[in-house]
């Protein structure tokens, strides 16, 4: 406030009723933090140039109550905040933070940016707050730490959006809209190392005078030998420091093309904790992108992520292993049975929508992992027996994981031989003959031959229970062969 001004209470209220304890001058209604907006007439934020001035009064004091200011452009924050700011409902014209840190919670709900929002090396220590806010211009969250919980329930992106953020803790981004181009990326920083230098020592010379005496004559050639030999130890020694660092340059370059992690690289992943990403609305979905994303940890039941795209992405799920969703292991591996219940057809869907957006990347491998998921959400919906024996869904399950698992298939196949084999050379033990090697030779290429469905006139008289057994492996056989066929073809491409 200028000087000689007179002060009286600001009758601005915020939206918890309580009124603003700032005084204002007596010509104006509100205090200069909560004018310059009028929706009615503008629907923009209007200058206020006393309004940097009365915020700088504001940040010296440490005081956090930002409630329903209206921020005009141009406005500085200090490197560092150590005070908890709450900046609910506030009115920003534009948003620009580079190398802040807020060492206390910060909340911005309900808040509303009219113009650009970015955030650049920027780090909050504490809960950080954006729920139902409404960015209504290009947002851009680049190298951004949130190093505890963070929540963007509800919000509005409208502009394009980049999130090149690092949430250590839980995130929260439940039933966003986001209605332009959107890319959740993680980033990398390398470290260099100096490399150790080596001093090389230099050699003197003793100067001899124009009629050295015997002695000194003496004196000088021991000073030359002494002198040509630490020479020749040097060079010696710096050749063999040479060709020490060239090996170890050569093994480091043959470890590195070998190699599959930096020691040197350090990987931000975006989600390093629980993410949340529940009925998320992508009104762009051929403009969003995942990129060196850890969805490890992360739902999505509800969210449609057909036609996202995803580039180096982390599904892998310990539990299962294999890749699948997070959702998945909370609702397979819950005890509580009718939330299990409710859930699943939710978890099918949702597993099938991000089967199909990995089919449209070309991701067939991580595809198929996702198929199983689905797969055993719609099969844990069957009642009883019907779950895991007296069903379609079961009985694919058992002979090749639902046509993705070439060694299920291919073990089936086994069981289905050795199964004949064994039963048919019982049967000839049974005749009263002894068992001989060639029997047993014989026999094991009959069963291959009944397998390939290739007819052999030497054993064409045989017992009507062999005659049973040969069928039973005769319709059961090209089925499973099928079944690995189907099992390598969804492991190299599907259509």
């Amino acid at each position: 406030m200028a000087q000689g001004d007179s002060l009286q209470a600001c009758n601005f209220r915020t939206t918890d009723g309580k009124a603003c304890a700032r005084s204002v001058n007596e010509d104006s209604q509100y205090c200069s933090l909560h004018f310059g907006y009028d929706r009615k007439i503008t629907d923009e934020i209007l200058d206020n140039p006393r309004f940097a001035t009365d915020f700088q009064a504001v940040l010296e004091t440490h005081d956090g109550d930002w409630r329903g200011f209206i921020f005009p452009h141009g406005i500085k924050l200090p490197k560092k905040i150590t005070f908890k700011v709450n900046a609910r409902e506030c009115r920003l014209a534009s948003f620009d933070l580079k190398d802040v840190v807020f060492k206390e919670s910060v909340d911005f709900s309900d808040a509303i940016f009219k113009g650009a929002f970015a955030l650049r090396s920027t780090i909050f220590e504490d809960i950080v707050k954006f729920d139902r806010c409404r960015f209504e211009s290009s947002v851009d969250v680049l190298y951004v730490q949130c190093k505890k919980s963070a929540s963007f329930y509800r919000a509005d992106f409208l502009g394009r959006t980049i999130l090149r953020a690092n949430f250590l803790a839980s995130v929260n981004f439940n039933e966003v809209v986001f209605h332009d181009a959107t890319i959740f990326s993680g980033w990398r920083t390398v470290s260099l190392r100096a490399s150790s230098l080596i001093s090389v020592n230099t050699v003197g010379f003793i100067s001899v005078g124009s009629k050295p005496s015997v002695g000194q004559m003496i004196r000088h050639l021991l000073v030359q030998t002494r002198n040509s030999i630490s020479r020749f130890a040097q060079c010696f020694k710096n050749m063999t420091v040479n060709a020490a660092k060239n090996i170890h340059r050569r093994l480091m370059a043959f470890h590195r093309r070998f190699a599959k992690a930096d020691p040197d690289t350090q990987i931000y992943r975006v989600f390093e904790g629980v993410g949340e990403l529940k009925g998320v609305v992508f009104m762009k979905p051929d403009q969003t992108l995942f990129s060196e994303v850890n969805l490890s940890k992360v739902y999505f039941s509800g969210t449609n992520l057909r036609g996202v795209r995803f580039l180096g992405v982390k599904w892998w799920q310990p539990n299962f292993k294999r890749n699948g969703l997070y959702d998945e292991v909370s609702i397979q591996l819950s005890t509580d049975g009718p939330y299990r219940h409710l859930s699943l057809p939710i978890l099918e869907e949702t597993c099938r929508n991000a089967r199909v957006a990995l089919e449209e990347n070309r991701n067939f491998n991580a595809a198929s992992d996702f198929y199983v998921a689905e797969m055993e959400a719609a099969q844990a919906q069957l009642p009883g027996f019907m779950r895991h024996f007296f069903s379609v869904n079961a009985l694919y399950k058992s002979v090749s994981n639902y046509g993705t698992s070439v060694a299920t298939a291919i073990r089936m196949l086994v069981w289905l031989y050795l199964l004949h084999f064994s039963a048919s050379f019982y049967l000839e033990l049974q005749s009263g003959t002894l068992p001989q090697m060639q029997q047993f030779s014989e026999q094991a290429i009959r069963s291959i031959k009944v397998l390939l469905l290739t007819p052999d006139p030497k054993f064409a008289n045989v017992s009507t229970t062999q005659s049973w057994f040969d069928i039973v492996l005769r319709l059961l056989g090209p089925i499973q062969l099928a079944m690995v066929a189907l099992a390598f073809r969804s492991r190299i491409k599907r259509h």
